[in-house]
């Protein structure tokens, strides 16, 4: 698994394939598989795992753990691989991540995809609330004890009874590596949001793939609404929930993807060449 070093945290990384690349980020407390599931095979795949996040170690410092900071990071890895424009995206936090990294470096994204966003306008929305819920339990107790008290709380069973891939996927949260050591990022993330500080919604021009579900508690389809009136071209648009049928929501979102990079790749110089050529000796 290949690293860099930068701003001095060894940063893990993802880059697998070929063509066009299409940078993907993880959400919270996931890493690169969780963007692998989802990218289409047939690109170039790169996902930076973000401080406090898979294989990157140390955490640094807990006032850099914010939207800002995390597509900066990114910023570093593009420069690291010498990739100066690219297709970026990205699940729940890496959605607001790719997200910020269009705000802020215009040039250099031709394309977005947020993939069950969950961030807006504002920070610590109410479906994030367990995030802090479950970063207190892993500084008070051990993971089994904190994963029974979680299931004891109101807050998990609403979750619970919309969607058990969501409440699965809450409960994963105590059992990832360094859980307790990292739940500061967890309690730290859902205080934020993507485009804090003033930047505006109108700047990010790119042409932007929103894609959303219904029966998603930490992704709540009016979010994702929210952002694709805010973006000037973005279009929304909505898969089976993981709720519903977990392989076939994966299965969507990567055609999607897969549809959407299509359509907005670079011309092919060689095969331009060849268009025009025959052209000229149709002529």
């Amino acid at each position: 698994m290949p690293t860099f070093a930068h701003d001095g945290i060894r940063f893990s990384y993802l880059d697998q394939g070929t063509g066009t690349p299409f940078v993907f980020q993880h959400g919270l407390g996931a890493d690169m598989t969780q963007a692998l599931g989802l990218a289409p095979p047939s690109r170039r795949v790169v996902c930076l795992e973000c401080r406090g996040h898979g294989a990157t170690q140390p955490l640094g410092p807990e006032n850099d753990l914010t939207f800002a900071t995390f597509a900066h990071d990114l910023v570093a890895l593009l420069d690291h691989l010498g990739l100066d424009t690219v297709m970026a995206g990205g699940v729940s936090l890496g959605a607001g991540v790719a997200l910020r990294l269009a705000a802020e470096h215009t040039a250099r994204v031709h394309g977005l995809v947020l993939v069950r966003p969950s961030w807006f306008d504002a920070p610590s929305p109410d479906h994030l609330h367990v995030f802090g819920t479950i970063a207190n339990l892993l500084q008070q107790t051990d993971a089994d004890r904190g994963k029974q008290l979680l299931q004891q709380t109101p807050e998990f069973a609403a979750i619970a009874s919309q969607s058990s891939p969501a409440a699965a996927s809450v409960l994963s949260q105590f059992d990832r590596p360094f859980a307790r050591e990292r739940a500061v990022v967890l309690a730290r993330l859902p205080t934020d949001f993507p485009l804090a500080g003033g930047l505006s919604w109108k700047a990010v021009t790119t042409p932007t793939l929103v894609v959303a579900t219904h029966t998603d508690p930490q992704h709540p389809f009016s979010t994702a609404e929210n952002i694709a009136r805010s973006l000037p071209q973005a279009v929304l648009l909505e898969v089976t929930s993981k709720a519903v049928d977990s392989a076939r929501h994966a299965a969507e979102v990567t055609q999607l993807i897969d549809d959407f990079v299509a359509d907005l790749d670079p011309p092919d110089p060689e095969s331009a060449s060849t268009n025009v050529a025959s052209r000229s000796a149709a002529a």
